[in-house]
């Protein structure tokens, strides 16, 4: 059976503790004879909605909370719960571990209040980590919930389903924050699709802000980025990648609003590309690839390999490396529809900020569109290029607003 017919076939879970929801009422009547009518009497049934407290965590940011939240994350999926998280400091000292134990069909998960947790770990372990070897849905870390790293341990929240058995999918992150995790805030490996974030957050870690990948014949794929911010990391602020080839990797990794700043390399790398029917669209880009000198050719905020589509996306740079908005190497058709790149401070005095670098293969071409900034050709590239009512410099000359101006 194929991934999709599996998915179709849908999972479910046994019934067990009522998650957070209408009560349910035990309802007595009784005849008031005098006044000719019906009364009702009820009695509450409503179970409690359980807390971390209630699996062991303590909360006053000294004891060790990991096995508390290993075991509220088990209890979650095994009975379909949303355990609440409630505000405070919660230290972890050991790897929060969920691993499947069987199909997950019901909406489960971390139900945050604005809790904190603090990670004392320095071995390199995750902080969080999630392993489907099962079909796994609907996980949800809900409210405000923020992990904070120590430099010296792994990934921040890493969700995996590896092969092409296993499923993790459906989860939603909403209001999470990442801060200094030892490798990549937050990472998406293997069968983990379909999935959504929203107004999170992925700063100052070691590797990268977000990683979606390929990964042990597994394929991360849908995923949606709304009005997330990456910024300060050592590498990337996003990356979507395989790490099973050089090429290849997760293309639909679609990014709607945001802003992503003073990252050590590229804003955004995608090493396949964005499909056809994937964009980046409405995201602001600042002083990305920190690690490169202004008006360096090799440094954008963004980075693709085979094709790029970007709408309504903004460059600027000052001191940051990120000659362009946009380079890479493109093998099909790449749209900039209403993007611009400007420059301030060093970067400015260099003269050389552009809104793309075109380069690729004869298959290639680049579609600018009512954008600003201009653009540079990689010397000897067969990539053709076309520019509509776009502004700044090009090999061609100056670029007009009111004509189309192309490579032919």
């Amino acid at each position: 059976m194929d991934r999709r017919h599996l998915i179709a076939a849908g999972a479910a879970l046994p019934f067990g503790l009522s998650s957070v929801g209408p009560s349910r009422a035990a309802t007595a009547l009784a005849m008031d004879k005098s006044q000719g009518h019906v009364q009702v009497a009820q009695t509450s049934t409503t179970k409690a909605t359980p807390t971390v407290y209630d699996f062991g965590a303590v909360g006053d940011g000294v004891t060790d909370d990991s096995a508390a939240f290993s075991k509220a994350l088990a209890a979650a999926a095994t009975k379909g719960l949303m355990v609440i998280v409630p505000a405070g400091t919660y230290a972890i000292a050991k790897s929060i571990s969920f691993v499947s134990t069987q199909d997950a069909g019901k909406p489960w998960g971390l139900q945050a209040q604005g809790a904190t947790l603090v990670s004392s770990i320095t071995n390199g372990a995750d902080i969080m980590c999630l392993q489907a070897v099962n079909t796994v849905r609907y996980f949800r870390i809900l409210g405000a919930m923020k992990i904070l790293g120590t430099g010296k341990d792994g990934n921040g929240l890493r969700i995996i389903a590896y092969g092409s058995s296993y499923f993790f999918y459906n989860v939603t992150l909403d209001g999470l924050c990442v801060e200094g995790a030892g490798l990549n805030g937050l990472l998406f490996e293997g069968n983990v699709f379909e999935s959504l974030l929203m107004g999170c957050f992925f700063q100052d870690c070691k590797q990268n802000g977000a990683v979606f990948a390929q990964s042990k014949g597994g394929i991360c794929s849908a995923i949606t980025v709304v009005g997330c911010f990456f910024a300060q990391n050592t590498k990337c602020g996003m990356m979507a990648t395989n790490f099973d080839s050089t090429y290849g990797g997760t293309t639909d990794v679609r990014i709607l609003g945001g802003y992503c700043r003073d990252n050590g390399s590229y804003g955004f790398y995608y090493n396949n590309g964005t499909s056809s029917g994937a964009a980046i669209e409405q995201v602001g880009f600042e002083n990305n690839c920190r690690s490169l000198a202004p008006g360096d050719a090799n440094g954008a905020h963004v980075y693709a390999l085979v094709q790029i589509r970007m709408r309504n996306c903004t460059g600027y740079n000052e001191g940051g490396g990120a000659t362009y908005l946009v380079r890479g190497w493109f093998s099909t058709l790449s749209v900039l529809d209403n993007c611009d790149q400007s420059s301030g401070g060093t970067m400015a005095t260099t003269g050389k900020s552009r809104l793309a670098q075109v380069n690729g293969n004869a298959a290639g071409h680049v579609l600018m569109r009512q954008s600003g900034g201009g653009f540079d050709l990689v010397s000897g590239t067969s990539c053709t290029w076309a520019a509509e009512n776009c502004s700044g410099t090009s090999p061609k000359g100056t670029l007009s607003l009111k004509a189309t101006i192309t490579s032919g």
